[in-house]
């Protein structure tokens, strides 16, 4: 093989598609028994803007380029996907100055169609929320994320990707100029380059290359549903101002219509805990009544959730995507902490992780 990609969410099929339409013998190693059951589809499947991002930043740079890319694709594909806007709103007067920031850092990122939006012009996009001041970015929106893994997948496969599930990696070794992965029911398979895109087990994916100094604390994020019949309160997206950590819990028309509240960031010992001690659906009321007052506890009935790969303790700002070379080890790529807006990006990943193999394979 040319290139072994440990990982099949969104962003592992992503370079594997790119890797295989330029001819790369390609295969991803996916430890579940299908493909993009973690991060890739636990969400709400939104369309970011790259609005929240330091500059320069590569989550700033590739939610912007992904986000093109993704709706190129969405379009083409024939993926259900709704560019409806999203608006983020600033409840009290003290609020307004950070809306202002957002605005300057949006269009420092290249963020398109995001300007001010008068009070009475969102209240008609949105007349069920309370704000003072808000911004619409109006390329957001919302697409079926699980319709898109599975195109993807099958995209792959058509050029000639291979597709490996249950396939748990378990040893990585490296010869003169290649890479031996050893799986722990799948065998062995030999590659000129590693791509380490195992989400929220990069970290120890990592360490069996010998990459040491990274770890993953898993974050969950649940959410509330609102009962169907009060669904027609939110039309699409209606965010906070964000605080340093998170979004914000936030209101999500998804792409099947269905309105959710949340997600909260709640960190969690194992990577796989979706559900102990969940919180209470009421417990989400208070930040949702703060955005759409005409919510109460008997609309509320308990949402999905979600965990992130997060390169951060409790209480520390969020960090950057880790998308590097190992230093001692220049055909072996990882890939950490692509919490949101990993989605978004996972295009402009693929295309990035393509030229990076390019340049390797010289």
């Amino acid at each position: 093989m040319d290139v072994i990609i440990v990982g099949g969410g969104v962003v592992g099929l992503s370079c594997a598609y790119e890797l295989a339409v330029a001819g790369y013998r390609t295969v991803v190693l996916e430890r579940r028994g299908r493909f993009g059951e973690e991060t890739s589809t636990h969400n709400s499947g939104v369309i970011h803007a790259g609005i929240y991002y330091d500059r320069d930043s590569w989550k700033a740079r590739l939610c912007v380029s992904g986000r093109r890319l993704l709706i190129e694709r969405l379009t083409a594909w024939g993926i259900a996907h709704r560019l409806g806007g999203k608006l983020i709103v600033a409840v009290e007067d003290i609020e307004v100055g950070q809306l202002e920031n957002l605005l300057q850092r949006g269009r420092a990122n290249g963020v398109e169609q995001l300007d001010w939006i008068e009070p009475a012009a969102a209240l008609r996009r949105e007349p069920q929320i309370r704000l003072r001041a808000a911004l619409l970015s109006a390329g957001s929106g919302v697409f079926d994320a699980g319709e898109y893994l599975h195109g993807l997948a099958g995209r792959c496969q058509e050029r000639g990707a291979l597709l490996v599930a249950g396939a748990e990696v378990i040893g990585v070794d490296d010869g003169k100029d290649a890479v031996r992965v050893t799986t722990a029911l799948k065998g062995a398979v030999t590659g000129r380059v590693l791509i380490n895109a195992a989400g929220l087990h990069a970290d120890e994916i990592a360490s069996l290359c010998g990459e040491t100094g990274h770890r993953i604390y898993p974050c969950r994020g649940e959410y509330a549903s609102v009962i169907p019949r009060r669904t027609a309160l939110i039309r699409d997206l209606v965010y906070p101002v964000p605080d340093p950590v998170s979004l914000g819990v936030h209101l999500t028309r998804t792409v099947q219509g269905e309105l959710w509240i949340g997600p909260d960031a709640r960190f969690v010992e194992r990577r796989d805990d979706y559900e102990s001690d969940r919180r209470p659906a009421a417990d989400f009321l208070a930040p949702a009544q703060r955005l759409c007052p005409e919510l109460s506890t008997a609309d509320l009935r308990l949402g999905p959730s979600g965990i992130r790969p997060r390169r951060t303790p409790p209480g520390e700002p969020l960090r950057d995507f880790h998308l590097a070379r190992q230093s001692d080890r220049p055909n072996v790529i990882h890939l950490i902490g692509i919490e949101s807006p990993g989605l978004t990006a996972s295009p402009a990943i693929g295309r990035r992780l393509r030229e990076m193999v390019e340049e390797t394979m010289r």
